[in-house]
């Protein structure tokens, strides 16, 4: 949230224009560098037994593999910068290609320490890194270096995690490659980066292809509207995922167990996912009116439409993680590459003009996609769509009736307030009535997902 917020006062102040062309670079340097740094790193958190051969074959490959990227983004430049009709973006692209290999350390190291649990150094790299890069972008933004302010907030974030890494992480990087490590590690690497890469990289790809067919100021637009949604979601991702990935995996030889946990999971991913994205939908213009102004407001109709598709897309629980549990990753690979193809190409063929164009693109692959990985999950767990609803009923629930009571406070009582104003009391009052109903239609508990289950017997 911090980041996207960041984003939104630095893009303030440097204009859509340069925003844009900082978001064509960076775009460019994240979808590099995710290769680059999530090589090992699950890996390496999976193993059940790790040598030192392990680790110090895991870091210098990756570390290699940042300096390999390095390069090709640099020699990449020129072609996306011409592509983007934008000269000044291969400048911006060579300054963040120099950061890859330190990215590439810190992403194996993030594995090894994750690994140990150590999550208050994890947390660091955010409580430390956003505000000293939120300073360093408002200081060149202040001084007029337009899209250079967004380079130097990512270069800050990823100059601060490296430091930590360094200095707190416990390692001693001493290069070495051993065959028969990396041969241990690829089997859980090879089809996990794979499926990481093609979906966490098809909003960068997205992104450059959409400067190709459109203008730096609808990017810009865009980025904005889909980082408000992505910033607030990926908290939700990223914590169910964290706890559907080991309790999935002790499971899986007893599929009765697994469906029972991949339930609770759901739900409670429903729980979390459901009232934030409806509410970011329901408040998008307020927020945007609020936070820049009218110049941004085309972004607020592009964040309402894939703010309720996101909806949609927390109604089948986390199948990414159930199939890497029952050692079918490659099926993983198969939703990204459709999940990427199927934006790209509408995008590619219907060129839209406007920010709700796009966002129509964009949006159109969880609601092709969603009838195909509800059937897959629910046919690996033998469970029927209805066993499922029944599952995410409290949060459908609660996010109903917390819209209704938006919708109508919207219309009513707050109709003449500011921007500001009428984003707080709908934030206030639409939280309320999601935690009453959906504290009720749960039986006054707590979700079960919060719990840890006691081990379950194979069958």
């Amino acid at each position: 949230m911090f980041s996207f917020f960041s984003l939104l006062m630095i893009a303030k102040v440097i204009g859509p224009d340069a925003a844009g062309l900082g978001a064509v670079a960076i775009a460019a340097f994240l979808l590099a560098d995710l290769a680059c740094s999530s090589l090992f790193t699950d890996a390496l958190v999976q193993r059940a037994s790790l040598s030192e051969h392990h680790v110090r074959s895991a870091l210098t490959v990756q570390v290699l593999a940042g300096a390999g990227g390095a390069l090709a983004l640099a020699l990449l430049a020129p072609a996306i910068a011409h592509l983007s009709d934008a000269p000044q973006v291969s400048t911006l692209i060579l300054a963040l290609a120099a950061l890859l290999p330190f990215s590439a350390f810190s992403g194996a190291s993030a594995g090894l320490v994750l690994r140990d649990q150590r999550y208050r150094l994890l947390a660091m790299r955010a409580l430390l890194g956003q505000p000293l890069a939120l300073l360093a972008g408002l200081l060149l933004a202040a001084k007029g270096y337009g899209a250079w302010a967004l380079i130097a907030q990512q270069a800050t974030t990823t100059v601060v995690t490296f430091v930590l890494m360094v200095a707190l992480g416990r390692l001693t990087f001493r290069p070495a490659i051993v065959r028969q490590a990396l041969a241990d590690l690829w089997p859980v690497a090879g089809p996990q980066i794979l499926s990481v890469i093609v979906l966490a990289g098809r909003y960068r790809l997205f992104v450059l292809a959409l400067g190709v067919v459109t203008t730096e100021a609808v990017v810009a637009v865009c980025n904005v509207a889909f980082r408000l949604l992505d910033s607030a979601l990926g908290v939700v991702w990223g914590s169910v995922s964290r706890l559907s990935l080991p309790r999935l995996s002790a499971l899986q030889g007893n599929r009765a167990g697994l469906a029972e946990a991949y339930g609770h999971l759901a739900q409670l991913q429903a729980l979390m996912g459901m009232p934030i994205a409806a509410g970011i939908a329901l408040t998008a213009p307020d927020l945007i009116r609020a936070m820049l102004g009218p110049a941004w407001l085309d972004a607020a109709e592009a964040t309402r439409l894939v703010g309720w598709v996101a909806v949609l897309s927390f109604c089948w629980g986390d199948p990414g993680n159930l199939f890497v549990a029952l050692g079918k990753a490659k099926r993983n690979l198969l939703l990204s590459t459709i999940a990427l193809a199927v934006p790209l190409a509408i995008l590619l063929v219907a060129r839209p003009a406007t920010p709700f164009g796009v966002a129509v693109c964009w949006a159109s692959s969880t609601v092709v996609m969603a009838p195909f990985v509800v059937w897959l999950a629910l046919s690996e767990l033998k469970r029927s769509p209805l066993w499922l609803l029944g599952r995410i009923a409290p949060a459908l629930a609660a996010t109903a009736a917390m819209a209704v009571t938006v919708a109508l406070l919207q219309e009513t009582v707050a109709r003449g307030l500011p921007p500001l104003t009428r984003l707080v009391v709908s934030a206030v009052a639409g939280a309320l009535v999601f935690s009453t109903v959906a504290w009720l239609a749960l039986g006054r508990r707590p979700p079960r997902g919060l719990r840890n289950p006691a081990p379950v017997a194979a069958e």
